[in-house]
């Protein structure tokens, strides 16, 4: 193996390890959001769609926990493998510009670079660690995009085919992921009429059979949601605002800047402190035209949709919408490259750049533990152990078989409770569990849990819906915090637990 490809691997394998155990260390309950959990309890079914999202993701969370144990550090290895197989599409996606003569010794700088500035990035490094509807797709819009190119400028008669098909089912499963992905497909359209040789594509069957292997895939997924009434529209109708926040219009294109801090200063300093004496002339395979607008499009897509829908612009839908630039700010930098590329320096520095990371992540996780700060001292593995054994004392020898109530706790309760009950976003005949029911509630034990913030209403809901169902009203007020060396304070958190038992039908 040659050095530029054995410093690659090493630093891919680096990246991963070192992000998992920061996760594992920071978020030891796994996000705050409940996200993670979220989709977990989403998992515990293969269901065609969801009240929020497709239901792609969630497919991958059930196929991964039915590999590995149902703990913390396996789903930051989920989020982690994800983000590096998004990475290795954006080095794809980027080998695609190369010039055919180009030396391998450059070659391999130039595959190492983009590595190294998509592993840099905010999206691939801590946000990444969150695995949800949003960084699902760190791993498939770069993939999608490589296919998009490859089919466009592949000439081999079966690679053409194989593209061809890729590009369609990749498409099919980012948007199975999550509708946003619509904004990546746009963006392919224009780029594939930006140019009078890619217009001429649209005269051949290919991109016709992309489209038709998409529909195929995307068609059960559409007919699930007409049948239940497009239940996602709810959730996307509380995303609506009463007008344009043109403060976000201009801000949100500046996340390709706030978002890639580490990324340009690499790239700055590769370009001062590691550039050749002569800029060389490069002949692109591809225009970069193309790379620019895939880098760009996006973003300008997302704040248009903002200002005709007056969808709510929020900032984590920068997570996946840069992940061209990567690719983009290696091709600006590649002409300046030499052969000689001074790689033990480049090593050193970022042995330091790594040494200091971490020691830096070590003392925000100090003063989050000593501050007591909620995203680290959640408690959600101490919240499920303090039902479960409360369910135990309750009603020995019998399994807590679905939990609902405060959606996303349910779910945390879904994944980190003993018996892994089913987690239910409302009461089980609500309409919005019915998008994936579970019949056999009325045979099997339940409970419903109520947050304090909201227990006024939700303790009287609750109550209400337990005597229409012709229940008894039996509860429970739990108290949990974060347990273990790492947490220095942590407050003390309420839940308020009504049980629900099968009794009545027995």
């Amino acid at each position: 193996m040659n050095k530029p490809r054995l410093y690659f691997w090493l630093t891919a394998v680096i990246y991963v390890i070192t992000w998992v155990g920061i996760s594992c260390v920071m978020s030891p309950g796994l996000d705050s959001y409940g996200d993670m959990v979220e989709n977990y309890a989403w998992s515990q079914t293969w269901m065609l769609g969801t009240f929020k999202h497709p239901p792609f993701f969630a497919w991958m969370v059930k196929a991964w926990f039915a590999l590995f144990p149902t703990e913390v550090w396996a789903y930051y290895v989920l989020s982690y493998l994800n983000a590096l197989v998004g990475i290795l599409g954006i080095v794809c996606l980027a080998r695609l510009w190369l010039p055919e003569n180009l030396s391998a010794a450059r070659r391999g700088v130039f595959v190492f670079v983009v590595l190294l500035f998509a592993l840099l990035s905010a999206p691939y490094s801590n946000l990444a660690s969150k695995f949800n509807a949003d960084t699902v797709l760190l791993s498939l819009w770069p993939w999608t995009a490589y296919a998009f190119f490859a089919a466009l400028h592949e000439e081999r008669f079966y690679h053409k085919w194989a593209f061809t098909v890729l590009l369609g089912v990749l498409a099919a499963a980012a948007m199975l992921s999550k509708y946003f992905t619509v904004i990546l497909l746009v963006t392919l359209l224009l780029i594939s009429v930006s140019n009078a040789q890619y217009r001429q594509w649209w005269r051949t069957r290919y991109p016709y059979v992309a489209f038709g292997v998409f529909i195929a895939l995307m068609l059960p997924h559409l007919v699930w949601e007409i049948w239940h009434g497009f239940p996602f529209r709810q959730y996307v109708g509380g995303k609506i605002t009463e007008g344009v926040s043109v403060r976000r219009v201009f801000t949100f294109p500046l996340s390709g800047i706030y978002y890639l801090p580490l990324s340009w200063i690499a790239w700055w300093l590769l370009r001062r402190r590691f550039s050749a004496p002569q800029r060389q002339e490069l002949t692109w395979k591809i225009p970069r035209r193309s790379l620019v607008l895939l880098s760009f499009l996006p973003a300008l897509l997302v704040v248009l949709v903002h200002i005709i829908t007056h969808v709510h612009l929020t900032t984590h839908w920068a997570i996946p919408i840069w992940f061209a630039l990567p690719a983009l700010m290696a091709v600006w930098l590649l002409p300046l490259l030499s052969d000689d590329f001074a790689w033990r320096r480049l090593l050193r520095g970022l042995g330091v750049f790594w040494a200091a990371y971490v020691g830096v992540t070590a003392v925000v996780i100090l003063f989050s533990a000593i501050l007591g700060d909620y995203s680290y001292t959640h408690g959600m593995p101490q919240m499920a152990q303090a039902i479960d054994k409360r369910f135990a004392e309750r009603y020995p020898g019998q399994k807590l078989s679905w939990v609902a109530g405060a959606w996303p706790r349910p779910g945390a309760v879904s994944f980190f409770g003993k018996d892994h009950p089913r987690g239910l976003p409302s009461m089980p005949d609500k309409e919005v569990s019915q998008v994936n029911p579970y019949p056999e509630w009325k045979q099997t034990y339940g409970a419903v849990l109520c947050m304090p913030y909201r227990s006024g209403g939700c303790e009287r809901a609750v109550r209400n819906w337990l005597h229409e169902q012709q229940l008894g009203v039996e509860g429970d007020v739990l108290h949990y915090q974060a347990e273990g060396w790492q947490f220095i304070r942590s407050d003390v958190h309420d839940l308020t637990v009504f049980w629900v038992r099968p009794s009545v039908w027995e």
